[in-house]
């Protein structure tokens, strides 16, 4: 067996390691005979026992890992598994996971145990490594899911969890599928657009609790509307809670950032003024889009995105998918770097991917008079771009890539929605 063959094994292996770990630095969480046997098959009783490749894992020769220290030990708890030889024996990584599940089974946890692991994401560099993170990122949830069932079997208090981004499961195709079934049995989504937009929306809660706190650790006095206290009703002819969510991505961290440049910005100010809100449009606008580019990055190289931006910026707020697909075309023309990344990915697929993340979204009128004005974003539900409707930037990124409102540009097809 070889660790980049099997991610599976070896993240189990890891998970124990932290276990291990936590059970070494605070003895009292557990109670049982077979701790000690625990600790000693992840070696933290005796840090000679493996040749280790990382602080835990241990040196695989082949499919064995060699085990050079307590020998009795391991040949007494692997059985068959272990084969010594003179003063060392060996065994396989997967041997050592199959006897500590047995023995964590026999584990009572006093206490609460979290593991926590934290937007699982992948990154594109080259293609083989692309693929190969791919495979890392569905093992690690295979396995958080096997130490659950182990968990659940001893009626444990230990607890994993594993948070992975939406777009970094719809990057993987077929290797997605069963991660889709794993996280619809085991798991579930955290989606902040299932809320109706308002002054209560869960998002602009968090704002106000956030100040409402901050103002009780200072002995302020709390206001029974802290938004009124603290923001505008109405900005740029939209309500304060319309300005604030349709320029976000629904995600708590799009409004920190906002409300944290104004704090950096303006950290005399009293209040988050309209002039404060406008004057920091474009700093706050260059993060989002560096957001843009971070999930990009999942499935696009930084050369990719370069092109990727070269082709929306600079151009209007709206456009159909003809207009995107002639910039293509003629960027096309002039750079070998647009010329590999469409021999890769089609114009619509790229298109799909930055629908995906929120770049993009489609607004098209509907109705049998055409009278009603169509929005759809992916962060409010809507799972697939309609190529053939029309598409717009969404608001957030508009000063970063320069985009330009129809009706200003001057064209008769403008929508003056």
């Amino acid at each position: 067996m070889e660790v980049s063959q099997d991610f599976k094994t070896a993240w189990k292996w890891f998970i124990h390691h932290k276990i291990g770990e936590t059970i070494k630095k605070t003895p009292s969480i557990t109670t049982g005979s077979k701790v000690e046997s625990y600790l000693k098959l992840l070696g933290l009783i005796d840090p000679s026992v493996f040749t280790k490749v990382t602080g835990f894992l241990p040196r695989l020769e082949g499919a064995n890992v060699t085990i050079k220290a307590d020998i009795s030990f391991f040949e007494l708890e692997l059985g068959g598994d272990f084969q010594s030889k003179g003063a060392t024996g060996k065994t396989t990584l997967d041997a050592l996971c199959r006897r500590l599940d047995s023995i964590f089974l026999e584990i009572a946890f006093l206490k609460p145990v979290y593991i926590f692991f934290d937007e699982l994401e992948v990154f594109f560099h080259s293609l083989e490594q692309y693929h190969r993170d791919q495979r890392m990122v569905r093992d690690l949830i295979f396995s958080v899911a096997a130490i659950n069932n182990l968990c659940r079997q001893a009626n444990s208090s230990v607890h994993v969890l594993a948070a992975v981004r939406s777009e970094v499961v719809d990057g993987m195709g077929p290797l997605g599928e069963e991660v889709d079934r794993l996280i619809h049995d085991k798991g579930f989504n955290l989606a902040w657009y299932m809320a109706r937009r308002s002054l209560h929306h869960p998002l602009m809660e968090i704002i106000r609790r956030k100040i409402d706190s901050s103002k009780k650790a200072l002995g302020a006095t709390i206001a029974n509307n802290t938004i009124e206290e603290f923001f505008p009703s109405n900005i740029n002819g939209q309500t304060i809670d319309a300005f604030l969510l349709d320029r976000s991505f629904y995600k708590p961290r799009d409004l920190v950032w906002r409300l944290s440049i104004a704090q950096k910005q303006f950290p005399d100010a009293k209040r988050f003024s309209i002039e404060i809100l406008n004057e920091t449009d474009i700093e706050y606008s260059t993060k989002m889009w560096d957001e843009i580019k971070y999930e990009l990055s999942a499935s696009y190289s930084a050369s990719d995105i370069d092109v990727i931006e070269m082709i929306i910026a600079g151009s209007s707020t709206d456009f159909e998918f003809d207009d995107i697909d002639r910039r293509f075309d003629i960027v096309a023309d002039e750079s070998s770097n647009a010329q590999k990344l469409l021999s890769r990915r089609s114009a619509r697929e790229i298109l799909s991917d930055l629908y995906r993340l929120g770049a993009i979204g489609n607004v098209f009128r509907a109705g049998t008079t055409a009278d009603k004005v169509r929005n759809r974003w992916a962060f409010r539900g809507d799972p697939n771009l309609l190529p053939d409707k029309r598409m717009t930037i969404h608001p957030s990124l508009h000063k970063r890539l320069s985009a330009i409102a129809p009706r200003r540009r001057g064209t008769r097809g403008g929508d003056r929605r």
